[in-house]
């Protein structure tokens, strides 16, 4: 994405189709071409998708039809989205987290390689280069690349803050002076800043870093594991969440886990889960027509390659010899 200079307004398009070939073709060029598609269900609506390209940026309208998996792998940009209608769940292989609508994410973030698995959706994107964040942050870009610290906002304040951002952007860019750099350049500003106040990444982690190891106690540690083993089977438990029933910040929790367990705190959910399959395979009935699929799907798990992965990383064997067992 380059700069949109000039003074005409930045170019919309409008896709609507219900050929899975053209879904797949056209969200690969606008998402990048490692974007696949897998399954889509029988009897699907149409996909729509509105495109403003201001140069800087890019926002998108995409209802995406049925029920779908794909693949992010090597996208360089950073995209932001928050869910209209539907649900979304994205597996990044270190946690597995459910938005549903309302809910801000990070749909991608460099050196990504994550799958998610969407029904229904209708979602709110926007893409942002990384630079552009580093400069709004003040950071340099040299040395370690910048990390992505959780895929889910500061809580339900920071999903309002992108959300109402992005609907700042729309009006200035629909307005009379749309073409005018200045007002391109000063949204994509404005919208790095909303990105950069909603998601904890090492952009912004500075002085307040201190305060949060300091708050990465073992009591925090403690009402937090609690709370994920009260609460793991609710497909929509988040950080946030997390955090304010262990009265801590979400970076104090990520700290607290990083320090005791070596894991983040949505790692530590995707364990528990794992284990929770790991009984249902057990004392489920191959016979009476139980599946891996439908027991990994059961616990946010919708890649089943990866689920198999992460269970014989952890049991020794795949989930289907102790489906059969």
């Amino acid at each position: 994405m380059s700069a949109h200079t000039g003074s005409t307004p930045p170019a919309l398009t409008r896709f609507v189709t219900d050929d899975m070939e053209q879904v797949r073709e056209y969200l690969g060029r606008i998402y990048g071409t490692r974007l696949l598609i897998g399954r889509v269900s029988e009897g699907s609506s149409r996909l729509a998708l509105s495109v403003v390209d201001a140069g800087s940026f890019v926002t998108t309208d995409l209802t995406l039809p049925g029920t779908q998996n794909c693949r992010n792998q090597d996208i360089e940009t950073v995209r932001i989205g928050v869910v209209v209608s539907g649900t979304v769940t994205i597996d990044d292989g270190d946690a597995v987290n459910r938005y549903g609508p309302g809910d801000a994410l990070v749909a991608t973030f460099p050196r990504d390689d994550l799958v998610s698995h969407a029904e229904e959706l209708r979602i709110r994107t926007v893409s942002l280069p990384l630079d552009l964040l580093a400069d709004v942050a003040g950071v340099a870009l040299n040395g370690e690349p910048p990390r992505l610290l959780s895929r889910s906002p500061l809580g339900p304040d920071a999903s309002r803050t992108i959300a109402g951002t992005l609907a700042l952007t729309d009006e200035l860019l629909s307005g009379p002076a749309a073409g005018h750099p200045l007002v391109v350049g000063n949204a994509a500003r404005l919208l790095a800043a909303g990105v950069l106040a909603t998601f904890p990444t090492t952009l912004t982690l500075r002085e307040e870093a201190r305060a949060d190891h300091a708050g990465a106690t073992p009591v925090v540690l403690r009402l937090a594991t609690a709370y994920i083993e009260e609460h793991y089977a609710e497909p929509d438990l988040s950080l946030a969440r997390i955090a304010a029933a262990a009265c801590a910040t979400p970076r104090a929790v990520q700290y607290a886990f990083r320090r005791h367990h070596d894991i983040t705190p949505m790692g530590y959910v995707r364990r528990v889960r794992l284990a929770a399959a790991h009984a249902d395979l057990l004392a489920a009935d191959p016979a009476a027509g139980a599946t891996v699929s439908a027991i990994a799907a059961r616990w946010g798990f919708y890649h089943l390659g990866r689920f198999s992965a992460y269970y014989r990383r952890v049991y020794g064997h795949t989930p289907r010899t102790t489906l059969a067992t």
